[in-house]
């Protein structure tokens, strides 16, 4: 039993976590108040509380005893130079530091060890063992749970980082969630590559939304507004105009764009304003504001014409959130794009062939539809967009007079007056440049 004060050594160390961090605390702050170096003699003798502890080979239990008792007197006598009171505190406590680490260490070994050295049983001498592997589990499972704890912190870290929304620059970046969400800075030079990108990508999706609609390379004429269901259980209203139109593809898609890019009028319901920016030759920014029913209507478009040489395409997407009109975010807006295409026929080039594609998502307030109400809703549209008036053929059919009573949701009807009022101006100056085409033709 010489050796059961071993028992309770464990008793006279702290092993409280917090009590090393405040010690650790301590030093750092001593480090940052100190202004001189330790002295060298300090750090370098034999008699140097920090050297002693870590450079002495211990051979067993008692000889730790007696070096830890040096060291502590050692540190209360000797002294090479006088030193400032925080150099020695800091010595102090990092001498303390690393005896209570060596003893700690000898009190983890010795519990392993001294099983086996004590006259007893077979099966208590295992026990005592697995006893000492359970204590030494339980140990390493403390330090697992430490280090996982902080590779968690961490990963949250970094997906808070990953997760952020990058801004858009100057050279946009293409997986931006900026301009993907449709949506445009205040910055003129973020708005405007913005702008390009989202028209960009508009181009890019056409010919995929020319397959689905069935007017990919289509010949026959189609006209047709039908409602297609979305995952979300929202409807998206598609609207097709395709026919043969006589007169040269480059002439229909330059008098096209003059109606997109506002070189025309547009016939203006009461209560409603509209504008243009003008991004380039090419590209400009649209912005449609309507007072309805007490709710603000909005329709901002995105623009871009790209002359091709076999056709012309026309892109246009309204934009969800614009920085610069903040006010949007408190009223309706009209979620819709366009696809206009125009290109000669095979067999004449003086006639083309003329392709207009429109997607409208029905407002998400207005969602809770049934299929009888769907149903009316397309019957209505129908009227309002294909009731058309008798016209030669090569040209576009004109619509009838809208009665947009029959409409019984305001939002949406907000947006479809907007639109069929458009679309007649862009008829009327399609058809008046078919006409003069075939009277200089005739001359």
């Amino acid at each position: 039993m010489e050796d059961s004060w071993l028992q309770d050594l464990q008793f006279l160390i702290a092993t409280d976590d917090q009590l090393q961090e405040e010690l650790v605390h301590v030093c750092e702050i001593l480090d940052e108040g100190a202004t001189t170096a330790v002295p060298e003699d300090l750090t370098s003798s034999p008699a140097s509380p920090v050297s002693s502890p870590v450079h002495h080979t211990v051979d067993n239990k008692n000889d730790i005893l007696k070096e830890t008792s040096k060291s502590v007197k050692g540190t209360s006598k000797e002294r090479v130079k006088p030193q400032r009171s925080s150099v020695r505190q800091r010595e102090e406590i990092r001498c303390l530091r690393q005896q209570v680490e060596q003893l700690t260490a000898v009190l983890k070994s010795q519990q392993t060890t001294d099983v086996t050295t004590y006259d007893m049983s077979l099966w208590e001498r295992t026990a005592k063992q697995e006893s000492a592997e359970k204590n030494k589990s339980l140990q390493e499972n403390e330090y697992l749970k430490e280090a996982v704890c902080q590779h968690a912190t961490f990963i949250e870290q970094m997906q808070r980082v990953f997760r952020k929304k990058p801004r858009l620059s100057t050279h946009i970046d293409i997986h931006s969630e900026e301009w993907q969400a449709y949506k445009l800075a205040a910055q003129t030079s973020l708005r405007e590559a913005a702008i390009h990108a989202i028209a960009d990508r508009q181009y890019q999706r056409m010919q995929s939304a020319m397959v689905k609609a069935d007017v990919f390379e289509r010949e026959k004429a189609l006209f047709k507004v039908m409602a297609k269901p979305q995952p979300d259980d929202s409807y998206v209203l598609e609207i097709i105009h395709h026919a043969d139109l006589d007169a040269p593809f480059r002439l229909l898609g330059s008098a096209a764009w003059n109606v997109f890019e506002g070189d025309l009028p547009l016939d203006l319901p009461v209560n409603a304003v509209q504008g243009y920016t003008h991004i380039d030759p090419y590209t400009v920014y649209a912005t449609y504001m309507q007072e309805r029913d007490g709710m603000a209507c909005h329709s901002n478009m995105v623009r871009k014409y790209y002359v091709e040489p076999n056709r012309e395409v026309i892109v246009s997407r309204t934009v969800l959130e614009d920085a610069a009109l903040p006010h949007m975010t408190k009223g309706a807006i009209e979620n819709r794009c366009m696809w206009l295409i125009v290109k000669p026929l095979p067999n004449d080039p003086n006639r083309s062939r003329f392709t207009l594609l429109q997607h409208l998502v029905w407002p998400k307030e207005q969602m809770t539809l049934q299929k009888d109400i769907i149903a009316e809703v397309l019957a209505n549209l129908k009227k309002l967009c294909f009731e058309f008036k008798v016209t030669r053929p090569g040209l576009l059919p004109m619509t009838n007079e809208m009665d947009l009573s029959r409409l019984s949701f305001p939002n949406m009807a907000a947006f479809l007056e907007r639109g069929c009022r458009f679309l007649d101006l862009l008829k009327a100056k399609l058809n008046s440049a078919i006409e003069q085409f075939q009277d200089q033709r005739l001359m």
